[in-house]
């Protein structure tokens, strides 16, 4: 299976909206999502998190890494219910003080904040937007289950196996 399919199959009965910014034009795009097109081309996954963002139509957005196949319906429920009792912009994993910014809980009112940071040529790193906005982390356990959660996988190495 694919990783973004198993991706899917994690996300769609958790939300009645998945977004994929970045996909590559011209490749065929996975069932039951929607493709949007990053308006800062070349700044990364902040590019693609406001490109989510701005096509959602949803308050609250879930941004997840496609290179994550095996995110956790567990995880990103504990996520969203801590999301949901908070007023924070942001809520992000952390695990013995490293954030997972591709694993991260956004609220669609900072649009905006993003649209301008991206504009004022901001550094492209995630994490440095963070700062700008009421971002706040929900602690995790540095265990095997978190971290087979947030592996990702970029080469064929990656892959058990491979």
């Amino acid at each position: 299976m694919p990783i973004i399919d198993r991706i899917i199959s994690v996300l769609d009965p958790l939300f009645h909206e998945i977004i994929i910014a970045g996909w590559p034009e011209g490749s065929p795009a996975p069932q039951g999502v929607r493709l949007t097109a990053d308006n800062f081309a070349g700044l990364g996954p902040l590019a693609g998190i406001e490109s989510a963002m701005r096509a959602s139509a949803t308050p609250l957005l879930f941004v997840f890494g496609g290179d994550m196949p095996w995110l956790s319906e567990g995880l990103i429920r504990q996520q969203a219910r801590r999301m949901l009792s908070t007023q924070a912009d942001i809520l992000v994993p952390r695990v013995n003080g490293l954030v997972e910014p591709m694993h991260a809980i956004y609220r669609c009112t900072i649009h905006a904040r993003l649209q301008s940071y991206l504009l004022s040529d901001g550094s492209p790193a995630v994490i440095d937007f963070y700062t700008l906005v009421d971002t706040r982390y929900l602690e995790l356990p540095s265990d095997a289950a978190t971290t087979k959660a947030f592996t990702n996988i970029n080469r064929p190495e990656d892959l058990p196996g491979g």
